[in-house]
């Protein structure tokens, strides 16, 4: 699968709606952690909650697998239900949708889903993709600077001087080009660090959709979104 089978994929995003769609992309990971340290927040389910017949059918089944018994697997009550706003990460950036919530203590992470009637009616998804990745990158006022930020090799091993982009009315492809400062053959990567790279848009960002290599060609996430922020 090559660059442009990548925009392919998002070739009928509504760039032109108003609002815009909403493109959701994993939460970070920072942000569930900041929830499950909130005594607050946590708090909130303390008390009653929704009946589980108002749980939409659509949830029902992750609800149920979310409050299996974490050692057993075996089926448990739901916890308490909850339904208010929450924070889902979005290509740009994290915001809150309504959703329906739990969190029993013996969980970490809480359980969030999004509305599904909100989801049908403002969000926006290619068939087929997987999100993936949580690097922010930033856009600069004039639309057209972008500050691309990715995971790869180690400042000692690599560096990349440019990017090739790929754009489309609807998206915006962003391929890293590294330079190897070492031979491929005299070290072994066992970790990657944030890198980054700026480039020059052709045309304003705008509503397009910033999109990624992910796992690469044929995954089912060659093509995920990217969270972009303001300079």
């Amino acid at each position: 699968m090559t660059a442009s089978e990548a925009l392919a994929r998002w070739a009928r995003f509504p760039v032109e709606r108003e609002p815009r769609p909403v493109v959701l992309t994993e939460l970070p990971m920072a942000a569930l952690e900041e929830l499950a340290q909130d005594a607050e927040w946590r708090a909130r389910f303390d008390g009653p909650g929704e009946p589980e017949s108002a749980l939409p059918p659509s949830l029902r089944p992750a609800a149920i697998d979310y409050c299996r018994d974490v050692q057993t697997a075996s089926l448990q009550p739901l916890a308490t239900l909850l339904r208010a706003p929450a924070p889902f990460g979005t290509d740009r950036g994290i915001r809150e949708f309504p959703a329906w919530l739990m969190h029993p203590p013996d969980r970490r992470w809480p359980f969030i889903a999004m509305e599904p009637e909100f989801r049908r009616r403002m969000t926006w998804w290619p068939e087929g993709l997987q999100p993936y990745g949580e690097e922010v990158s930033r856009i600069a006022p004039d639309g057209h600077t972008l500050t691309y930020r990715f995971s790869g090799a180690p400042t000692p091993y690599a560096d990349y001087p440019r990017a090739e982009v790929y754009e489309s009315e609807t998206a915006v492809f962003i391929e890293p080009i590294g330079v190897s400062l070492i031979g491929q053959d005299d070290a072994v990567l066992e970790y990657l660090e944030e890198r980054e790279v700026v480039v020059r848009l052709a045309e304003p960002l705008g509503n397009r959709v910033l999109i990624w290599a992910a796992h690469g060609p044929d995954s089912d996430t060659f093509g995920a979104p990217r969270t972009v922020l303001p300079a």
